[in-house]
């Protein structure tokens, strides 16, 4: 018996030195980074001030702004709205909030990430599998009716972290940047054909998609990490933009330094290969840590700034990103979208007020402690 539990607690200590040599790989591997150095610009008499425009009771996620001045926004989906909350999609108008496109079809929706309005007058959603769903599904509401045009389930697995959608000016083809888990998986752009329902892979792993080894703070200076540090929240492939001449799809990883651009063209001839679209990416300069971007009436590129609570623009002739504004109250900013008037429209998520060591769903209780959230208007 002796000797049994001489080998029962061998194999205890063995386990043991395997489990932290794990952790420790994963510390080295994925749990380090290095500080973003600022790129922006603290000087308070040469930036604008947003105004609080829609008061929540729980936290926004994306945004998009149609042509009349609407506002449709979600609440984010990290939070699991729907275990406390009727509706998960809204549109603001006139001062007033309401469910979109219908109460009755809230019941339907899993969880949206992005969102976008197209030039046929469309809202498009993307609601991601990643852990919690077998599919990735693709919504289009006509805005004039509020009825369903499109739908689209893709296959298990494919699209599967999928956040952001965008539309080809023609209405033909859907975007969509799937960023993979961390850096552990690759980064890629998604083409989606509306007519067709084909999907193909443009862009796959180049290290433009790819999060750096940055390590992003909150605009308190305190660093971004999961499971107790182990994990660094390290994003790839997340906001993208097509330029008003339908020239260009901008590229924004979260976690990476520079914003990129690649011919449209490109990204849809599929006689490319995924390597013949990466060679002809172009590296456009330095930008902040960001999430959500969008293009302003003057052709810049308009970039959230999540260490410090603000966007930045970026001059396409210049080729250099300057502060519009920054607000300790703004904890992540979220999702941007460019409004008739050029105004800019911006969600603050308040991911750090509630996110967990392990992200799950937090309590209703921790969301309500922090409230009201915002979404921030920027006459630009």
């Amino acid at each position: 018996m002796k000797k049994v539990y001489r080998y029962l607690f061998r194999a205890i200590a063995l386990l043991l030195i395997l489990v932290v040599i794990g952790l420790v790989v994963i510390k080295i591997g994925y749990g380090g980074g290095r500080n973003y150095p600022d790129v922006g610009s603290y000087n308070a008499e040469g930036m604008k001030k947003p105004e609080k425009l829609i008061k929540l009771d729980y936290p926004p996620g994306n945004i998009a702004v149609a042509k009349n001045g609407h506002v449709y926004f979600n609440y984010h989906p990290l939070i699991r709205p729907n275990r406390f909350s009727a509706a998960t999609v809204f549109e603001w108008a006139d001062g007033k909030v309401n469910p979109f496109p219908s109460m009755e079809i809230q019941k339907e929706f899993q969880g949206s990430f992005g969102m976008t309005v197209d030039n046929q007058n469309r809202l498009w959603l993307i609601e991601p599998a990643t852990f919690d769903f077998k599919h990735t599904r693709i919504w289009a509401f006509d805005l004039a009716t509020r009825k369903k045009v499109h739908f689209y389930e893709f296959p298990e697995g494919v699209a599967q972290y999928a956040e952001e959608i965008r539309v080809t000016g023609d209405g033909k083809y859907v975007l969509l940047p799937n960023p993979g888990i961390f850096r552990f998986t690759s980064s890629k752009l998604l083409v989606y054909s509306v007519e067709n329902h084909n999907v193909r892979v443009a862009i796959d792993g180049d290290a433009s998609v790819q999060p750096e080894n940055w390590l992003m703070r909150t605009t308190d200076g305190k660093p971004y990490r999961l499971i107790w540090g182990l994990l660094n929240f390290a994003v790839g492939i997340d906001g993208i933009e097509i330029s008003e001449d339908q020239n260009w799809v901008y590229l924004a990883s979260m976690t990476h330094s520079r914003l990129y651009r690649v011919p449209l063209s490109a990204v849809l001839n599929s006689d490319l290969t995924a390597s013949d679209v990466a060679n002809q990416i172009e590296d456009l300069g330095r930008k902040p840590m960001s999430d959500g971007i969008t293009v302003d009436k003057s052709g810049n590129v308009i970039i959230t700034d999540v260490e410090h609570g603000g966007l930045m623009a970026f001059d396409m002739k210049s080729r250099t990103a300057s502060t519009l504004f920054r607000s300790k109250d703004i904890l992540w900013a979220d999702g941007v979208a460019t409004g008739p008037d050029s105004s800019l429209y911006l969600t603050d998520s308040a991911i750090p007020a509630y996110v967990g060591e392990f992200a799950a769903p937090p309590d209703r209780s921790v969301l309500l402690k922090h409230r009201p959230y915002f979404i921030y208007r920027l006459k630009h």
